[in-house]
C-alpha cells in the first residue's frame, strides 16, 4: 500500500510541476506572440488592453478575418484573461479580437501532446540533466541527426535555434535566465520537451 501510495505521489508531482501558464499580450493591434506553441496541460493568460478580447474562432472564419464565435471555444473579456488548459485541447485554436478581426488582429495557439502515443515506435529524445544550470545534452537515435532545435520562452519568443549533428549533442544554455523553456525538435523526429534553467 506505501509503495502505490509513493507511486501515486510521484506521478502526480511529475505531471503538475510542469504545466505552465503562457502570457499572451498585445502590442496595438496585434497579439504578442501572434503564433504560440505549447503543452497539453498548460494554460494560456491573455494581458490585454480594454479595448481587446480573445474570441476561438474555426480556420474559415479565421482565414476571412471573421469574428463568429466557434461553438465549445474558449473566450475572454476585454482586457483578457485566463483559459485553462481543459479548453485547450490538442491541436490548432485560431483566435481573434471580435471588434478587431477584420483589421487583422488574430493569433493561433498550437497544442502538442507530450508524447506521440500514436507511433509509439518514434525514437524517444531525452534530455539531461533537467533541471540544469550550464549546459545540456539532446540525446537521440540517429533520426534526430541533421533535425533543427529551438529553445523558446514561456512566452513562445525563440531565444536560440541550432542543429543536431549527432545522436548526442551538448548545448551550452549558461546565456539563459533561470527559468522554463520549451525545447522543439524538428526534422525526421519531432518533439516537444520542457527544460527548467536553474
Amino acid at each position: 500500500m506505501k509503495k502505490l501510495f509513493f507511486s501515486l505521489l510521484v506521478f502526480f508531482a511529475g505531471t503538475t510541476v510542469f504545466c505552465t501558464t503562457w502570457t499572451i499580450t498585445n502590442s496595438g493591434f496585434t497579439f504578442s506572440p501572434a503564433t504560440l506553441t505549447i503543452i497539453n496541460g498548460d494554460d494560456v493568460n491573455f494581458n490585454l488592453d480594454g479595448i481587446h478580447n480573445a474570441i476561438e474562432v474555426s480556420q474559415s472564419t479565421w482565414n476571412a478575418n471573421g469574428n463568429t464565435p466557434l461553438a465549445g471555444g474558449f473566450q475572454t473579456s476585454f482586457g483578457g484573461g485566463s483559459v485553462p488548459a481543459s479548453q485547450l485541447e490538442v491541436g490548432t485554436h485560431y483566435y481573434v479580437c471580435s471588434p478587431h478581426a477584420s483589421s487583422g488582429m488574430k493569433g493561433i495557439i498550437i497544442v502538442q501532446s507530450i508524447t506521440d502515443i500514436k507511433n509509439p515506435s518514434e525514437p524517444i529524445l531525452s534530455v539531461y540533466p533537467n533541471p540544469s544550470n550550464n549546459s545540456i545534452t539532446i540525446k537521440g537515435s540517429s533520426s534526430i541527426i541533421d533535425s533543427r532545435y529551438f529553445i523558446k520562452d514561456q512566452t513562445g519568443r525563440q531565444i536560440f535555434e541550432g542543429k543536431l549533428a549527432n545522436e548526442i549533442n551538448p548545448i551550452d544554455i549558461s546565456h539563459l535566465n533561470t527559468g522554463i523553456y520549451l525545447i522543439q525538435i524538428v526534422g525526421e523526429t519531432r518533439q516537444t520537451i520542457k527544460l527548467i534553467k536553474n
